[in-house]
């Protein structure tokens, strides 16, 4: 049992009411974006997670996977204010590789200068320069949205905005996807009728900033926008997105 999803699309959700079904021991485990530490040690585990890679499904073996996904418009808009804000350390990191930022499998843009971390860059810049490098960052997660199968029956997948407003339900069949038994699966719908992102946007939880769908609508410029559409605009009818 597999979840993939993406850097700023309900990882915290997910795993919140997962642990409550199948507890954090032996039970589930997200592995943020470390495949290598996915593959290596996810059979110790019941329901394991990992972000913003593409799977070889063949190589898992009998399995049942389950995707969220989101505009990948605003996933740059929401994490261009996540990281200004240095809401996690690898954002933290001075002169960056790669390699830093496995956790999340991120791409280090070209703008940063020396002894700049990727926030104190993001807060050096305007907003127009911290979205485009926030597309360079996500270069990687956008490449992946392109690897996934439209039609494998182990494969169900969710958008963003079907979700907000229908945790209980969605949560729900993701535990029916899994064949998670009865008891597990009312454990799961509970913990997600807690979650509301407007009261947590409210009060300032530190995943939640501002859960509302279209933001790139008001915070992309026109060179945002054409930057994101030459590389990336492919992927929005990919994953059921308007033009």
């Amino acid at each position: 049992m597999v979840h993939c999803s993406y850097h700023k699309c309900l990882t915290m959700f997910f795993a919140r009411s997962m642990r409550a079904a199948v507890g954090r021991f032996g039970g589930y485990h997200h592995f943020d974006s470390d495949l290598v530490a996915f593959n290596g040690e996810r059979s110790r585990y019941r329901v394991v997670s990992v972000n913003n890679h593409a799977l070889a499904l063949d190589e898992l073996g009998e399995c049942r996977i389950t995707r969220f996904v989101r505009d990948p418009r605003d996933l740059v808009v929401s994490g261009y204010f996540y990281h200004r804000r240095a809401a996690e350390r690898w954002c933290q990191i001075t002169d960056p590789t790669d390699k830093d930022w496995t956790v999340v499998n991120g791409t280090v843009p070209s703008g940063l200068q020396q002894g700049e971390s990727y926030a104190s860059y993001l807060q050096r810049v305007d907003q127009e320069e911290g979205l485009l490098a926030e597309i360079a960052f996500r270069s990687r997660h956008f490449a992946s949205m392109r690897g996934w199968s439209a039609s494998d029956p182990r494969v169900r997948v969710w958008r963003y905005e079907e979700i907000l407003g229908n945790e209980q339900e969605v949560m729900s069949a993701v535990a029916e996807h899994y064949g998670l038994p009865r008891l597990l699966r009312s454990r799961v719908r509970r913990k997600a009728g807690e979650f509301d992102a407007k009261r947590a946007a409210a009060i300032q939880d530190s995943h939640v900033r501002n859960p509302q769908a279209g933001q790139w609508r008001t915070a992309f410029t026109p060179r945002v926008e054409e930057a994101f559409m030459e590389e990336w605009g492919e992927l929005l009818p990919l994953l059921g997105y308007e033009v």
